[in-house]
């Protein structure tokens, strides 16, 4: 069973899911009626945050540790062959979560109905100047996040730019990115 939407984070696992063509239910959650604060959903994820994924009698929330786990369990070659290319992975995963995903946020909150301040707007922006280079420059040597294969690196990251084009974020002068 996957807790959240085909949206935001939640959309890595389902990625991964869809990836490894598992089948798996789809719990809604009706954020409106406030089903993230309801005990029975916190007693699952105290955070009261999707993606949370109950795999048997195992739960695991977090979209990039779902990713993960679903890969180790069904499909290693997904996180990379050697131990290298397995940080290499994580490296740009944590990068890109931690660096960008982060600062799209602030342009993103249009489209959930509320609304980031210039200075939080401004702010964002001036990150996303300094660190967006930085994964161009990595991009414009790779095909994919750890070189010439698919892998989790590439769900993680390329799932952290839907923020972006929420946010009508402007990537044009990063075409590898883009």
């Amino acid at each position: 069973k996957l807790y959240g939407p085909r949206g935001g984070s939640s959309f890595r696992a389902h990625w991964i899911l869809t990836e490894l063509g598992l089948s798996y239910e789809t719990k809604s959650i009706d954020f409106a009626a406030g089903d993230l604060h309801k005990p029975e959903f916190l007693a699952l994820n105290p955070a009261g945050q999707v993606p949370v994924l109950v795999h048997d009698d195992f739960v695991l929330p977090e979209s990039a540790a779902i990713v993960h786990y679903l890969a180790e369990k069904y499909n290693p070659a997904l996180l990379g062959s050697t131990p290298e290319l397995r940080a290499t992975g994580q490296r740009w995963e944590l990068f890109v979560v931690l660096n960008l995903q982060r600062y799209f946020y602030p342009f993103a909150k249009k489209t959930w109905g509320s609304a980031a301040t210039q200075d939080e707007l401004d702010e964002a922006q001036k990150s996303l100047d300094r660190y967006l280079p930085i994964f161009e420059g990595w991009l414009s040597a790779h095909r994919n996040i750890i070189g010439d294969i698919f892998t989790t690196a590439d769900i993680v990251g390329r799932s952290a730019f839907m923020y972006a084009e929420m946010g009508e974020c402007d990537l044009l002068k990063y075409p590898h990115i883009m």
